[in-house]
């Protein structure tokens, strides 16, 4: 057996050394002719892999250093014969992802993610494909800013649920927004009402939501660089990736089949439910012949719902939270204005959405200050390419550096502070300034799907939780306010790590208004 086991490694070694020289002398040969982007100096064969920052340690910084140290706005450098370039500027994103959207489409295959655990049906991971076509066309079909107006209802349906549970244990937000995230989508995509936060439909969810954020950062699994190890057996040691690829593989598959079945029983039923499942089961199912891979287009692209909405509303929420708490002086100002505009006697609703400008300026500040993916998702190209003068080859990753844009002095001066009044100028949104979701949403052919969706959903949250609560810092043992210190939990997601706070209804009329708001 020790034989055995020393024999599968050193072949598997062996190979993998094997590929990484050939790869590295193929891209030296085609690279002669220009320079690399510039960028940190690197190793024999590992390269910078020794340098390069993980998400924990604000690697979007390293990455803007980088980016002064050179004199350069995209930075390149390599791992284990992986070639990396970091965009530091929404110019140069806009040059690559946009202009030559035809060749900077594609995702990185991750082996963990897309083949150990069974991920490769989302619509993020695809590589530039029919399949990811098939699947961007359905979102569109649904999620465009006019197609979303119909899923209004579910959503301020889910609001008003979410309020009534802030109400009742104020303590708990952090979970609240996690659930109210999860009942819109499982409304909106299957038609499924969430009454619980035991729901099952909301775990299966949360079980495949927390494979993605613990699998999707490049690297994170030696797998990932050396795709030749995914056939090394379970019982090898070191080859634990294994066993937790095919245990997370079971919440993917859940995660894409689970809550579909429970559409298609209530459909069989004669319930006409009104939601995404059925509404491209109606109509875009029907321009594919082949039953099966239509079926599996439409579970794709709402599984792939869940998995990129989820954890970014929750996280923003978080943020606003922990905004709202260290900056009373916003949540005033933003008070006074929804009081001025909508009144005491109704709940904020989309039409008030144009009336209410600093509450507009709030939330992109939310978005800029601490956003949910301080780096986007990679892209990858697939074709040799030269950008300002210098040699990118095929199978390049290109990470757009959201945070270091969103933080970006020229845009956003004095980026560290929380200002929404950045975003206005006499009274109203200033439309010289950038847009963060411009940013945090993605570029090009990769840009979210379902971003209309996603705005609408945390613009009627955060309306109205200013509408209807005060949120204070906590007082503590020696009756001093305790000021969070504002820690977020770091991958390629982040999250504001609990912290304590305090969240009040601001009068008896507004809780009566929350109560009143549920039972209509």
């Amino acid at each position: 057996m020790a034989l055995l086991m020393l024999t599968t490694l050193d072949i598997v070694a062996g190979l993998a050394t094997l590929t990484l020289v050939a790869i590295i002398y193929a891209r030296q040969l085609s690279s002669r002719k220009y320079p690399p982007l510039p960028g940190p100096p690197g190793l024999p064969i590992i390269g910078n892999l020794l340098d390069i920052p993980t998400p924990q340690n604000n690697a979007w910084k390293r990455y803007l250093e980088w980016g002064k140290k050179y004199n350069t706005d995209a930075v390149q450098f390599s791992a284990l014969g992986m070639n990396i370039v970091v965009l530091n500027t929404v110019e140069c994103c806009m040059e690559l992802f946009e202009k030559r959207s035809s060749i900077y489409s594609d995702r990185p295959q991750l082996v963990m993610i897309n083949e150990l655990c069974s991920f490769s049906y989302g619509t993020a991971f695809l590589p530039y494909n029919d399949v990811w076509r098939d699947q961007r066309k359905a979102f569109h079909l649904e999620f465009h800013p006019t197609a979303v107006q119909k899923y209004r209802p579910p959503q301020i349906a889910a609001v008003n649920q979410f309020l009534c549970q802030m109400l009742d244990k104020p303590e708990g937000f952090l979970e609240h927004n996690r659930f109210f995230a999860g009942v819109i989508i499982m409304k909106v995509a299957y038609g499924i009402d969430v009454k619980d936060e035991d729901d099952p439909y909301i775990g299966i969810g949360e079980e495949g939501a927390a494979v993605i954020s613990r699998t999707i950062q490049p690297g994170a699994f030696l797998v990932d660089v050396i795709p030749l190890l995914k056939y090394i057996p379970e019982w090898v040691p070191g080859a634990t990736f294994k066993r937790l690829g095919r245990e997370w593989s079971i919440a993917a598959l859940n995660m894409l089949n689970t809550p579909f079945e429970a559409f298609k029983k209530f459909a069989s039923s004669g319930d006409t439910i009104d939601c995404v499942a059925n509404s491209l089961v109606e109509s875009f199912g029907k321009e594919l012949d082949d039953p099966e891979y239509r079926e599996f287009i439409i579970k794709a692209t709402l599984a792939s719902m869940y998995a990129g909405g989820a954890d970014t509303t929750v996280s923003a929420l978080g943020t606003f939270f922990l905004a709202m708490t260290l900056f009373p002086e916003v949540q005033k100002k933003a008070q006074e204005e929804i009081d001025r505009v909508v009144g005491t006697g109704r709940l904020p609703n989309f039409s008030d959405q144009s009336s209410l400008p600093y509450v507009e300026a709030v939330i992109r500040e939310v978005s800029r200050w601490d956003p949910v993916l301080p780096t986007g998702v990679p892209h990858q190209s697939t074709e040799d390419d030269y950008f300002m003068g210098c040699f990118i080859p095929k199978g390049t990753l290109v990470i757009p550096n959201s945070c270091g844009m969103l933080h970006n002095e020229q845009d956003y001066p004095d980026p560290f502070k929380f200002n929404p009044d950045r975003f206005l100028k006499e009274g109203k949104l200033n439309p010289s300034i950038r847009d963060p979701t411009t940013i945090t949403f993605g570029f090009g052919r990769r840009i979210c799907p379902g971003r209309y969706l996603a705005k609408e959903s945390l613009w009627l949250a955060v309306s109205n939780v200013l509408a209807t609560f005060e949120i204070n810092k906590s007082i503590g043992e020696d009756g001093k306010p305790i000021t969070p210190n504002g820690e977020y939990t770091r991958g390629l997601l982040c999250h504001p790590k609990p912290f304590p706070c305090t969240i009040e209804v601001r009068s008896s009329d507004h809780e009566t208004l929350i109560k009143a708001a549920l039972d209509s």
